[in-house]
């Protein structure tokens, strides 16, 4: 029998939810999470409420074994297993919301960070730190701040799959991102690519422009692989990077498994992390942008482009730093010598149609006829091909004239000696 979802708050002191996340009785499931995004500002002010009483907003945490019946009466069989897994593994709960609270707790009473703000000891008094760790406090401060309360609700009968959506209303008034709405969807692409994102390829991002600290919090990491999958996927490629093409993609996999999904094809999967992996090695082995600067956020696309016709076409690079500079050199020259060629076309149109208005001159040599403009807007798919076809083409030509050393074309096996 179905029940109704129930919210039950109670106050819970800061030592019991430590306990309760050190002895792995809280769970923090990432795939429908998003990512520890509070700044320092933030933490602070949290941890003085929290000292002071008036840490009002609340934990939200799902009932594990209430959860693994509501699953089950509504035919949510993949979600009671979900649910089943970690009431194996002993949890009793599932973190809905509030994984920067947990987070900052464990945090600042584990030494992770410094406080500067007001704290109150035992008896309610304030006093103000600069710099000090939570271990370093005097004894009345540390204890009351232990025993301090903040409010835990926690949800009875919720089924596994109701869990995404309940994230997203706590945080409709937070401005959860498009990209952090896309991963709280239950699908299976949505963890490999959180995966590879904070595995694999977690050192590449930060190299790249474009892809700060705080993006790389808001996962902009994820939105890029993402589209860089789009586009890779044979399936997909015709797609644009638009949000409506990246929910599509998103919601073909909710609540199935990878294998059901066609456009989620292993061999796909496989193709497009092996092309993405070379892109990786090339930037962390050229030379030519210090660690102080970013690789150029159009270099990295082109990397990508001209890594697929790689992988494909049964070609090895020589020298990573080398392949880095032919890429960058050739890309550049193609943006340069396309303003250069819109410009002649341009002056070219005036001399042809002598009474035509300048913008309808403009019209006769549109910007996306142009390799320059091509690299501003990969969101289209026609334009990333025009845009892959010229960078290709010149890149073959230069290797065949010999002034690309960068790759070499792979032999092809020998043959077996028949006996």
């Amino acid at each position: 029998m179905k029940r109704k979802i129930l919210p039950q708050p109670m106050l819970v002191r800061v030592s019991d939810i430590l306990e309760m996340y050190n002895r792995k009785k809280m769970a923090v499931v990432k795939q429908f999470q998003r990512r520890p995004v509070w700044d320092r500002p933030t933490k602070i002010s949290f941890i003085e409420s929290v000292s002071e009483g008036t840490a009002v907003s609340g934990i939200i945490v799902a009932d594990i074994r209430s959860g693994i019946g509501a699953s089950s009466s509504t035919g949510d069989i993949a979600g009671q297993e979900e649910y089943q897994k970690l009431d194996k593994a002993g949890y009793d709960t599932v973190n809905e919301d509030g994984q920067n609270r947990v987070g900052e707790l464990i945090g600042f009473c584990n030494d992770k960070f410094t406080f500067t703000g007001t704290l109150y000891d035992l008896e309610h008094k304030p006093r103000e730190f600069t710099n000090v760790k939570f271990s370093k406090l005097p004894d009345s401060f540390r204890h009351a701040f232990l025993n301090s309360h903040v409010v835990v609700v926690t949800v009875q009968n919720a089924p596994w799959n109701k869990l995404p959506h309940m994230f997203r209303k706590l945080n409709s008034g937070m401005s959860l991102n498009s990209i952090e709405m896309r991963q709280s969807i239950q699908t299976p692409i949505a963890e490999w690519l959180r995966s590879r994102c904070e595995g694999t390829f977690k050192d590449m991002w930060p190299r790249i422009s474009g892809c700060s600290t705080n993006a790389i919090l808001r996962m902009r990491d994820i939105e890029w692989l993402s589209q860089i999958l789009l586009t890779l996927n044979s399936h997909t490629k015709e797609r644009f990077f638009r949000d409506d093409d990246l929910d599509w993609f998103y919601n073909l996999g909710e609540g199935k498994p990878m294998v059901s999904v066609t456009e989620y094809d292993r061999n796909e999967l496989d193709r497009a992390q092996a092309i993405v992996e070379i892109a990786r090695k090339t930037i962390e082995l050229q030379q030519s942008v210090p660690d102080s600067k970013s690789v150029p956020q159009k270099t990295f696309w082109a990397l990508i482009t001209l890594a697929e016709y790689i992988y494909d076409n049964n070609y090895s690079i020589l020298s990573y730093d080398q392949f880095y500079q032919d890429v960058y050199r050739i890309d550049g020259r193609l943006t340069s010598d396309s303003t250069i060629q819109q410009g002649q076309d341009f002056a070219q149109a005036r001399i042809k149609f002598p009474h035509e208005t300048d913008d309808e001159l403009k019209k006769r040599c549109p910007d996306n006829n142009y390799y320059w403009r091509q690299c501003n807007r990969m969101e289209s798919p026609t334009l990333r091909v025009c845009r892959k076809d010229s960078l290709v083409n010149e890149f073959l030509k230069e290797f065949r004239a010999g002034s690309v050393a960068s790759i070499k074309k792979k032999q092809p096996p020998a043959a077996v000696a028949s006996k």
